[in-house]
């Protein structure tokens, strides 16, 4: 796949959704894309992202659900928070966006990659009506990260350092295999940064992951890219499962942090059992 062939797969998948803008404070819209028919589950995209993030699992979800997914404030096609505005008023904006879309506060089910997971674990808690939650590299597990390089600044950088600082900070940070470093994975990667006006780095306070979802008692299931250079993935999931039954925990081999990329099929048939009511595998 080349630069081209990549802007026409973006195209063909945008093409497939429906748009929406849905107001959060007056004035304030979030952008919305919503895939297939059924039950509504809500994907929530990382820090520095964007719908993007979920450019190869929105088809198979489709099938069987009617999919939901963001750009959250601040990132993508969204309007900004207001100025000085950390998590909290983004939760609240996401709440009223999407039950301004739903029409309502019906059940559904919520997905959430990297920063998208104390986003939605305070949804969740907030809001209710969540019949399960999937994290895949969920951040913010309070565990060490196991960093492969450190990455490079790109932002005062000129146009051919900047390309080659996001090809290293995308092998880096996001992906573990070089071969999946393609054109599709460089443009959503750089669409979503260069769109991205929130800043996610401090704003989820001291508080871990498993303390966020201590009101939550309804089934989570947490994936995590064997190779995820963000979290020590056994014992965060140690630490999220303990003495919690109907909490599941998925390794996935030859992956990264950005694990429904690099490893989409594994990650799709993963959510279509969740979300379909079949439980985690085993």
């Amino acid at each position: 796949m080349n630069a081209a062939d990549a802007h026409q797969e973006i195209s063909r998948i945008d093409a497939l959704a429906e748009h929406r803008s849905m107001p959060f404070l007056p004035g304030r819209m979030m952008k919305w894309r919503s895939f297939g028919n059924g039950e509504p589950v809500v994907l929530v995209h990382g820090g520095h992202g964007s719908w993007l993030h979920w450019i190869r699992n929105v088809e198979a979800l489709a099938r069987t659900h009617r999919v939901l997914v963001p750009d959250l404030p601040g990132f993508g096609e969204s309007h900004d928070l207001p100025p000085e505005s950390g998590l909290p008023a983004l939760v609240d904006a996401f709440i009223a966006s999407l039950d301004s879309l739903l029409g309502g506060r019906p059940a559904i089910d919520l997905v959430a990659f990297s920063f998208g997971a104390p986003v939605s674990a305070r949804v969740a808690a907030k809001r209710g009506a969540v019949r399960r939650l999937a994290f895949l590299g969920a951040a913010r597990t309070g565990t060490p990260t196991r960093s492969r390089a450190a990455l490079i600044r790109w932002r005062k950088a000129d146009s051919a350092a900047q390309e080659a600082a996001f090809r290293h900070n995308l092998l880096a940070h996001m992906l573990y295999d070089e071969a999946s470093v393609n054109a599709l994975a460089f443009e959503v990667y750089v669409k979503s940064i260069l769109a991205t006006r929130f800043h996610s780095r401090g704003t989820t306070g001291n508080s871990t992951l498993a303390e966020m979802l201590t009101p939550y008692t309804e089934p989570a299931l947490f994936i995590w890219g064997e190779h995820d250079v963000t979290a020590t993935p056994d014992a965060a999931a140690e630490a999220l499962l303990r003495d919690k039954p109907n909490r599941h925990y998925r390794l996935l081999p030859n992956g990264g942090h950005w694990i429904q990329f690099e490893q989409a099929d594994a990650v799709n048939a993963e959510l279509a059992r969740w979300v379909g009511g079949g439980g985690a595998s085993q």
